[in-house]
């Protein structure tokens, strides 16, 4: 497997990892505070709402020891440890709303750091510094710092989550499969689509190991209880939620519903208008989706959201009978949606940066990955989590935001391909030379 050397010559000047680590770091939160308090209120690009999906208030209901009366008994599809997080913020700052954006700073620089050493460590110390650097540059990933949008927590949890797996990959201990654990499922109680991933990745090792493994070695060589341990940690992590969902509805419920709540407005938002942007998918998709939803439950002679678990009933069956009856309108619109997860945001003008930034990402990915192959350096622990999320919100709902938390990973294999162009052209100097 390869390694990278921890200290190395970038740009011409020897640098040591750590400080180098430092440096992103630092550099990252400077950008974090300057988007906070210096540009986000004087820019127009987009909404300048703080608090659009009420977390704030959810955080503030928390705090005042109200708990989530008037959100839901299962919070409405939401998950509970980043209203937990403001909750605490604001018990330890009397309700600053800018000291949880200072800690999105911090979490911000925290992701940029994170994407440093993967990226160090599955290729070489230079492709680090760029990883870092693109993903400080990145306006996908500074765009939700300013808001109290989940999205900054949810990338940082799911890029330490990438990163734990790295290194379980490098050392598959039952310690590192504890930290493994813990780290998906809080990225789990931050978003529940998060919940399958640690499966995969095991199942993508035992892959990896019957693909290398020698006659002499047998199944009982692999580091089962290690790999045990990464479920069980993580179901112990998500348990007390899980316990409380029980004790407030009755019911098994892991993470949270709204499965099929998001399956079903896929349909809606993978139509035309929508995917072409002639109509804005954020106001009129989702309006459309609300009175679809409406009507659904009526017909059931119910009250969509009067009850949270009913509503979720109401709509399982609404998702079983349109995949019996529509498997190709299924098939369409996981399709647009491998696409959409690139580009779909609020606006025209957001949408179309998000896809030219999406592209040259990748086209940069696809330099690194041909090299990587070459020098027989494995990308698979990159690639894993954006194919994962990729696919599984194309089968549900795939929106532009929702590819945030994957951006670092392909900002590391993206800084790959720049190395790998930079490493050319050094090359064809001193040829020239």
């Amino acid at each position: 497997m390869h390694m990278a050397l921890a200290t190395g010559t970038v740009f011409g000047r020897s640098w040591s990892a750590r400080r180098w680590g430092a440096t992103v770091y630092a550099a990252a939160f400077a950008v974090g505070l300057g988007v906070v308090f210096l540009l986000f209120e004087r820019q127009g690009l987009v909404t300048t709402d703080i608090d659009p999906y009420y977390l704030g208030e959810m955080g503030r209901s928390l705090a005042d020891g109200n708990g989530f009366a008037g959100f839901g008994s299962l919070l409405k599809r939401r998950v509970p440890l980043y209203p937990l997080m403001i909750a605490g913020v604001y018990l330890l700052t009397d309700d600053s709303t800018r000291a949880v954006l200072l800690v999105h700073c911090l979490m911000f620089a925290a992701t940029a750091t994170l994407a440093f050493d993967l990226a160090r460590r599955v290729f070489n110390l230079r492709t680090g510094v760029i990883a870092g650097a693109l993903c400080i540059m990145h306006p996908m990933l500074v765009r939700y710092i300013p808001n109290l949008h989940l999205e900054t927590q949810l990338t940082l949890l799911f890029t330490l989550t990438l990163w734990l797996m790295v290194r379980f990959r490098e050392r598959p201990t039952v310690l590192n499969g504890v930290l493994l654990g813990v780290a998906a499922g809080a990225t789990t109680l931050t978003k529940a689509v998060a919940l399958v991933l640690p499966a995969v990745f095991i199942v993508a090792l035992v892959l990896e190991w019957r693909r290398r493994r020698t006659p002499d070695q047998s199944v009982r060589s692999l580091p089962w209880a290690a790999y045990a341990v990464i479920l069980v940690s993580m179901g112990l992590t998500i348990l007390p939620w899980t316990i409380r969902n029980y004790q407030v509805t009755g019911h098994f419920v892991p993470v949270s519903t709204g499965t099929s709540d998001a399956f079903l407005r896929g349909f809606i938002f993978s139509e035309t208008q929508y995917i072409t942007l002639s109509k804005p998918p954020y106001t009129d998709a989702e309006n459309a989706s609300n009175a679809y939803f409406n009507k659904v439950a009526a017909d059931a002679g119910a009250v969509w959201e009067a009850d949270d678990f009913e509503t979720d009933k109401i709509l399982n069956a609404e998702a079983k009978r349109r995949l019996k009856a529509e498997p190709l309108s299924v098939v369409r619109k996981t399709i647009v949606g491998v696409f959409t997860f690139w580009y779909q945001l609020t606006s025209f003008k957001n949408s179309l940066l998000a896809l030219v930034l999406a592209i040259g990402a990748w086209a940069l990915a696809a330099v690194g990955i041909k090299r990587a192959r070459r020098e027989q350096i494995s990308t698979w622990p990159l690639l894993l989590p954006i194919v994962y999320l990729n696919a599984v919100l194309a089968l549900l709902l795939a929106l532009g935001r929702y590819s945030v938390p994957v951006l670092p990973a392909l900002m590391a294999l993206s800084a790959f391909g720049i190395d790998t162009l930079l490493s050319r052209r050094a090359a064809n100097s001193t040829s020239a030379a």
